[in-house]
């Protein structure tokens, strides 16, 4: 497999749901340690509405769909980490906008583009202990597949064990933003909610293309 459709995009983005459907009960145990634990309500119910309205769009432009979903995303779930989400979808289906089927440097453009908007929106960057932590080191990883032409299947795998070494990391990391930044060095020894969210992304990707 060396591109996929739309179709196929809708079939990621189902699994994705799941996951995140799955992961609910974490996320939340996890976020309420430091936060204010709404974290796994927030991507269940956003990747569960843009499942329902994905359908309604037309057309094979797949960056478009992405976009579009963005907005679902930021209409659904107005949290910080919502918000976050919406804008790296819509950066992200900005940089691919136009094409009907996507490999995996596109798929990388795709990531960059959402990284990028997520350090403009949240004023973050990498090591500051957010979902950047995990999403860099995913993409990275996807750029070095690229480059080692695995496939689809073997790029997201690494892609995802990259972007679990990255959550776990956070652990050692002070909080810099949200409530969990009260907490100050007491933060320390706490996995950042947002980096494991970006985990479970890779983990849903990696999880469709196994089955494939």
């Amino acid at each position: 497999m060396e591109h996929i459709n739309i179709v196929q995009v809708k079939e990621i983005l189902k699994k994705i749901s799941e996951v995140m459907d799955e992961a609910k009960d974490y996320l939340i145990a996890l976020d309420g340690a430091m936060g204010d634990g709404d974290l796994g309500l927030t991507m269940s119910e956003g990747f569960r509405a843009i499942v329902n309205e994905m359908d309604k769009v037309e057309g094979e432009d797949i960056g478009a769909l992405i976009g579009k979903m963005g907005m679902v995303m930021a209409n659904t779930v107005p949290s910080t980490m919502g918000t976050l989400m919406a804008t790296a979808l819509m950066k992200g289906g900005k940089a691919i906008k136009g094409l009907k089927q996507i490999t995996l440097k596109d798929m990388i453009d795709f990531g960059q583009a959402g990284i990028e908007g997520i350090k403009m929106r949240g004023k973050a960057e990498v090591g500051d202990k957010t979902i950047l932590d995990s999403l860099h080191p995913a993409v990275e990883s996807l750029k070095k597949s690229k480059e080692s032409q695995l496939d689809f299947r073997e790029a997201f795998k690494d892609a995802y064990e990259a972007a679990e070494v990255g959550a776990i990391m956070t652990k050692d990391i002070k909080s810099k933003f949200g409530r969990a930044a009260y907490y100050g060095e007491g933060s320390i020894g706490n996995q950042d909610p947002g980096a494991t969210v970006g985990m479970f992304l890779f983990k849903a990707i990696y999880e469709y293309f196994k089955c494939k």
